[in-house]
């Protein structure tokens, strides 16, 4: 049977997603034929610095209606797959699109099987399934869910119950509940790039690769909480396999970015990953994000850099030891300048990320932010394009705003503190102010996507 993958427009094109490589490689171990579709790569993506644009629906309907033929040629594409189980990974910013496509496709052939996946159905599943072009919502890690409807739609032609889904049956909504989480990491086989189309990405000579799933921590913005339950990491030996693996089908590798909340959640496997890669005499850069983590010290930096880690980028978020507290980041704002100093004097360059206008964050907090880059310029390789604080997809910010003094309105960008001191147009005169700050100190910024510099002085 014939399954195809999509990832909808308009997603910034800077490498494959894992999510899917995972998926078909899983798939395609248990003899399904898998169609991989990013839809991002068959075009040059209209206004992909304005990602959130595409979240809202009347910017969608008015691109869609612009040009419809794309969409139509797009949903012929994936049906000359012949594929029996069409497969979207739904995000914020494709959901709009994702609904438009299946409309189209259940439109031309209703007896294709479509799916809805991905992050944003952890999220607002519920919603999704109400759609008459969505057959079946899978929340929460997919591999396991997709397997067994594919191996029960194989065999029935129908799907009955599955966990981890919502199905609906003769129009109504059967919700099959929690699935457990995939315990042993190393039990999946590598993800398959193979259906992708690699030279169409920025970067070409990347790879995504994911070192654990889930994060140790609980910062109240976030929601990885709610697409990972639990915390588990991949080991050493099996993550250097996949190097190994991947290099051998793509020669011309040169590069691994780690697409995990953190790689540095499990310092004992990390140390061992970087014994690795020494002894065996590995070329191979790698790099990703990582917490502030109080068990990093100059030695084990030292060691990172020398196993080819070339860039880390902290989640500092403020400069502001009460704007941290309140994040519940876990972490003393001195213990984050002895591990950034130590980063950079290891060799390793460092990337800070900030998340401007948190609900208690006066004037002065963010003066502090300010005060703490200047403090450490030296030690700073690049500062990522600020990013407003948002409210949404269920994170315990959404969920518990009166803890933190919220009116959320519409939500997403649009909240304001209950004072009004702390609102949409004084978050965005802040990100003003600080981008001006940042280049006036000689440091790059850098868009969270694209590796090109910006400044708001240009």
């Amino acid at each position: 049977m014939r399954i195809a993958l999509v990832l909808p427009p308009f997603f910034y094109k800077r490498c494959p997603l894992i999510g899917l490589a995972y998926l078909s490689a899983h798939l395609k171990d248990k003899g399904f034929e898998v169609s991989i579709f990013d839809l991002n790569t068959e075009m040059e993506v209209p206004e992909e610095g304005k990602e959130r644009a595409w979240a809202d629906k009347l910017f969608v309907d008015k691109f869609f209606n612009e040009h419809h033929d794309l969409f139509e040629s797009l949903a012929e594409k994936i049906l000359q797959s012949q594929a029996d189980i069409i497969g979207f990974s739904v995000w914020t910013i494709t959901k709009h699109v994702s609904l438009t496509l299946a409309k189209i496709i259940k439109h031309k052939d209703k007896s294709r099987l479509i799916i809805f996946g991905g992050p944003e159905c952890s999220f607002y599943g519920d919603s999704f399934i109400k759609n008459e072009a969505v057959d079946i919502v899978i929340r929460g890690e997919g591999e396991e869910a997709i397997l067994e409807i594919a191996q029960r739609y194989e065999k029935n032609r129908k799907i009955n119950f599955c966990p981890g889904a919502l199905l609906k049956i003769n129009g109504e909504v059967i919700d099959c509940r929690d699935r457990s989480e995939i315990e042993n990491l190393d039990s999946l086989p590598f993800p398959d790039f193979s259906g992708f189309l690699l030279e169409r990405y920025y970067l070409f000579h990347t790879l995504p690769i994911m070192f654990n799933r889930g994060c140790l921590r609980r910062c109240v913005f976030c929601n990885t909480m709610v697409t990972w339950r639990k915390c588990r990491f991949r080991s050493a030996e099996n993550i250097y396999k996949e190097m190994v693996y991947q290099i051998k089908n793509y020669p011309y590798l040169r590069k691994f970015e780690v697409d995990d909340t953190a790689l540095n959640l499990n310092l004992k496997e990390l140390l061992k990953l970087c014994d690795l890669i020494i002894r065996n005499g590995l070329k191979i850069d790698w790099g990703g994000s990582a917490i502030i983590h109080l068990g990093m010290d100059f030695a084990l930096l030292k060691k990172m850099s020398q196993a080819g880690c070339s860039s880390l980028g902290y989640g500092l978020e403020s400069g502001s030891q009460k704007v941290i507290g309140s994040m519940r980041k876990g972490f003393k704002i001195e213990d984050a300048q002895r591990i950034i100093r130590d980063t950079h004097n290891a060799g390793i360059k460092v990337i800070l990320n900030i998340i401007i206008g948190f609900p208690n964050e006066t004037e002065y907090d963010f003066q502090q932010t300010m005060d703490f880059i200047k403090k450490n310029r030296e030690y700073i390789f690049f500062v990522a394009f600020p990013s407003e604080c948002w409210i949404g997809n269920t994170s315990y910010l959404h969920t518990h705003p009166e803890e933190f003094g919220v009116d959320l309105k519409e939500g997403g960008d649009l909240w304001e503190t209950k004072t009004g001191l702390n609102n949409h147009a004084e978050r965005q005169k802040r990100i003003k102010i600080f981008n001006d700050f940042v280049y006036s100190l000689g440091i790059p910024l850098h868009s969270a996507t694209k590796q090109e510099t910006i400044h708001s002085g240009a």
